[in-house]
């Protein structure tokens, strides 16, 4: 029988497949392929030629058609093996989700993400533990962020919502990180976040297209980068007409109405909102319900991120995403890199355009 020339990826695969065996998580009857890769994060390719060692080594049946393959190994039998050959157990390694936002005010996205993430990288023996730091956007995190670094002694990290001082002290020390957002240009920490330039000028693009020419962008007090792109796309959106207004949205909703309420009297033509993360959405429709007002006939409204509790909302609200099943999938790739101790490239995802019923066509004024 002809050997199979397996490569470092397949075999860590196999390696995987078997430790679900082991587990307990496999029992008796393997999944398809296609399960198999969504688990594990890699392509059907990869999954055969894995299945194709675990066969040689009789871990599995050989394949039958419309018959899915048998688990030949027992999982009682090849512990009692692991016992004698491994008689003490590897300590698990650690990710660390580092965030200045209370785990209550994550978004359900961040939080279905992270789920995500912490069930695929089980089968390569790594925890995901959370962080919460408030701190890390203020002035100087430099002596906290040691002390947690140090004691977590986490094997890399996921930096979300990082600030430029935090993003730096990870560049500086060398820490294995990467930038769940945008990094800075100073830190140039590899990272993976929504193209937010693009996407906002697509934005001002679609509200100008129905004829909107005053709109506000409720942008977050956060100094974070993405917030940056945000505004820069916005406002270098160049069309004859084209008035953007920057609406500072604090996360205290009184605060939030006294901005929206003093935007509306300094331009009372403005007839389109932009909310830049989803949690915005409910303090803007109380404000405009409080008023009296109507979406989409009287006020606009697209929203620049998805979350679930928006498919409950009349009107539909018009909104931005990208395949989170996707972007996940990339993620995993770069943190496996990064564990690898290999070199990752940046990743900018563009975001479709999901059209609700909240942006109506708008006469502009003469």
């Amino acid at each position: 029988m002809t050997s199979l020339p397996a490569s470092s990826l397949v075999e860590t695969v196999a390696n995987k497949i078997k430790q679900m065996i082991l587990s307990g998580s496999l029992v008796n009857i393997l999944p398809g392929e296609r399960e198999l890769g969504h688990r594990l994060s890699v392509g059907r390719e990869t999954i055969r030629k894995a299945l194709t060692l675990l066969e040689r080594d009789a871990w599995i049946a050989p394949p039958r058609i419309k018959v899915p393959r048998r688990i030949l190994k027992t999982t009682e039998e090849e512990t009692v093996k692991n016992i004698f050959c491994h008689p003490v157990q590897e300590k698990k390694e650690i990710l660390g989700f580092l965030t200045p936002q209370p785990l209550k005010r994550l978004a359900q996205s961040v939080l279905a993400e992270i789920y995500t993430i912490s069930k695929i990288l089980e089968e390569d023996g790594i925890s995901v533990r959370i962080f919460e730091a408030p701190w890390i956007l203020g002035n100087n995190p430099d002596k906290r962020l040691a002390k947690l670094v140090t004691k977590s002694e986490c094997v890399c990290w996921i930096l979300h919502r990082s600030s430029e001082q935090t993003q730096l002290w990870f560049k500086t020390h060398r820490i294995p990180c990467i930038v769940r957002g945008t990094s800075y240009q100073s830190s140039n920490l590899p990272y993976l976040d929504r193209h937010w330039a693009a996407t906002t000028h697509h934005a001002a693009q679609h509200l100008w297209n129905k004829g909107h020419r005053t709109v506000g962008l409720c942008l977050p007090p956060d100094p974070l980068k993405g917030h940056q792109l945000m505004q820069k796309g916005f406002f270098s959106f160049a069309e004859q007409g084209w008035n953007p207004i920057l609406v500072p949205t604090p996360f205290e909703t009184p605060l939030f109405f006294e901005y929206l309420a003093k935007a509306f009297k300094e331009h009372p033509d403005m007839s389109a909102l932009v909310a830049t993360r989803g949690n915005q959405i409910v303090p803007i429709l109380s404000w405009v319900e409080a008023r009296s007002l109507s979406i989409p006939d009287q006020l606009s409204l697209v929203s620049l991120t998805y979350e679930p509790f928006m498919e409950r909302l009349l009107p539909t609200i018009t909104y931005y995403e990208e395949n989170q099943t996707k972007t996940v999938h990339k993620l995993i790739r770069m943190l496996r890199s990064l564990t690898a101790g290999k070199n990752i490239k940046s990743i900018s995802v563009i975001p479709e355009i999901y059209p609700g019923q909240s942006v109506s066509l708008h006469a502009p004024s003469a």
